[in-house]
């Protein structure tokens, strides 16, 4: 009861004109449909598909990349450190690696751009640029928990049984045809949940980067569903067209996810 109240209630709200001061009005439809014409929501929902896109990098590709990596390794003392130094920043508040980042981002004196100066470019406003501001955001993101995924995925590699690599081996073949035709097949369930909680996290904890970073801007550049929501319910004060997107946005990932699941079976095996 107490997890489908909410959810009945944000969908009522959704049929309201409300600000928290005056009486509820009963407007139909009018948030429903009327989100989709505000260029607000649809700039949020384009960023959302491309931070959804920037997160798997990231979350999927370099964590894999590095546990494949990680199990070649031969010394246990450097397969410690390096574990090490790739999960630091998951144990960190997001909110403290987000003010490190603001440091490095900073376009006077900030780490990236020195490096880009260096190299004799003049480097880049990171958070005020339209251009800049959402892969900042995702970079963040990204970096904050990549080490976690890693350790994921190099489990996953850890409990593939030696028998399916050594007859792979003996059929001949090669580094690649055996990462392919074995290990990331039956990593599957591993991608699926990875691939789930990086959804979960696009879909609410993103707003913390957001919020400490951009507050959604230069303009709406760096906006997207979470942090647009907030902006109609507790800046503009229309609770009823929050509570519309919000529930677009609980249908929308539900089906992000669905349609990932139903790609990943396509390999042959149940999620």
């Amino acid at each position: 009861m107490f997890k489908i109240w909410p959810i009945i209630y944000s969908f009522v709200l959704g049929f309201f004109d409300w600000n928290f001061v005056r009486s509820m009005k009963w407007v139909g439809m009018k948030n429903y449909a009327g989100m989709f014409f505000r260029e607000e929501f649809q700039t949020a929902l384009k960023n959302t598909f491309i931070y959804i896109l920037g997160l798997i990098p990231s979350f999927m590709v370099l964590p894999l990349l590095f546990g494949v990596m990680l199990t070649g390794v031969k010394s246990k003392r450097f397969e410690n450190v390096y574990k090490a130094l790739l999960f630091i920043p998951t144990i960190l508040a997001l909110s403290i690696i987000c003010f490190v980042w603001m440091w490095m981002f900073n376009p006077n004196f900030g780490l990236l751009n020195k490096i880009l100066n260096i190299f004799g470019h003049r480097g880049y406003s990171w958070l005020s640029d339209r251009r800049t501001a959402l892969f900042s955001v995702i970079l963040v993101s990204g970096w904050k928990y990549m080490g976690s995924h890693l350790i994921l995925f190099y489990a996953g590699l850890l409990g593939i049984s030696r028998e399916y690599i050594e007859a792979a081996i003996i059929d001949g073949a090669s580094s690649w045809q055996l990462f392919w035709r074995i290990k990331w097949p039956l990593l599957k369930p591993t991608t699926v949940y990875i691939f789930i909680t990086s959804v979960i996290f696009a879909a609410e904890r993103a707003f913390t980067p957001i919020n400490i970073l951009t507050k959604g801007g230069p303009g709406n550049a760096s906006t997207n569903l979470s942090f647009a929501i907030y902006r109609f319910g507790f800046q503009y004060f229309n609770i009823g067209l929050a509570s519309a997107t919000a529930m677009f946005t609980s249908i929308f990932f539900l089906i992000i996810t669905r349609v990932m699941i139903r790609t990943l079976d396509g390999y042959g095996y149940e999620a």
